[in-house]
């Protein structure tokens, strides 16, 4: 595919991005968290903005021994409030994961190397977006403690990213979980997007970028997809979204925020 039909593919996606007769349903389950649900004429989408600024807000990741669990499972086992799935796995994580400051040594390298790392500072937590691809067992950066990785790279530092190798998928409507951060690392942007049920396809990769815009989103990463998004909220009773395996998939790695406090 050309990069002018590939820049083409994302203007028509761009817009529309309001869709019509859109009904959006937005909570406050925890303090430093807004979640937005949309639904419309074929869209059902997830996003929850997570304030990193918040000292109350602790970011976490799976550890190695701790795979192939349910996101509401690995919720659960973590005390997280929120949790997401993560990589693509095929036995082990496809690209970087480490959870606790424990690195998946087993890690399959593939295409999967746009890393996302956390960690826990005095009074905010610490992200940032890097490139992972030749060192998918094996963490450069010393302060992270919690990494996750997807593919492709969807924006970086606000512009869409046209990779020389893509995923045929990315042009494919599927449900999709995809993460974000706004400039400076201010927020965490998750979006869980339903699909592959009557009347509602899902979303292509380029087509979640506008929605991850509304909320200032500068960088963000497709995460892993299909029938293993699915999204957890403690306050709202478990997963939120409708899985499209109609049950939760066991999936190899999780992110999980926890919020202390009331």
């Amino acid at each position: 595919m050309t990069r002018a039909l590939r820049t083409a593919i994302v203007a028509a996606c761009v817009s529309s991005a309001t869709v019509a007769g859109a009904e959006d349903r937005i909570t406050y389950p925890y303090r430093c968290v807004e979640h937005l649900h949309r639904t419309a004429p074929g869209v059902d989408a997830h996003v929850v903005v997570v304030d990193l600024r918040c000292p109350s807000i602790d970011v976490v990741a799976t550890r190695p021994g701790d795979r192939r669990a349910t996101v509401s499972g690995f919720a659960e086992e973590y005390a997280a409030q929120i949790a997401i799935n993560a990589n693509f796995f095929d036995g082990s994580t496809c690209g970087l994961a480490m959870g606790d400051g424990r690195v998946w040594r087993d890690a399959y390298r593939d295409r999967c190397g746009c890393s996302v790392a956390f960690a826990a500072e005095a009074d905010r937590t610490r992200v940032q977006f890097f490139d992972s691809r030749t060192t998918p067992t094996t963490c450069e950066l010393g302060w992270a403690r919690h990494v996750v990785t997807g593919w492709p790279r969807l924006l970086d530092r606000g512009a869409t990213v046209f990779e020389d190798e893509e995923p045929l998928g990315m042009y494919r409507f599927h449900p999709r979980t995809a993460l974000g951060i706004t400039p400076g690392g201010a927020s965490l942007v998750l979006a869980v997007v339903d699909g592959r049920r009557v009347g509602l396809p899902g979303m292509t990769s380029l087509g979640i970028i506008p929605l991850l815009e509304e909320f200032g989103v500068s960088d963000a990463v497709n995460l892993d997809g299909g029938g293993s998004s699915a999204l957890y909220i403690a306050a709202e009773g478990g997963v939120v979204n409708r899985p499209s395996d109609g049950f939760e998939r066991r999936v190899g790695n999780h992110l999980g925020i926890r919020v202390a406090g009331p």
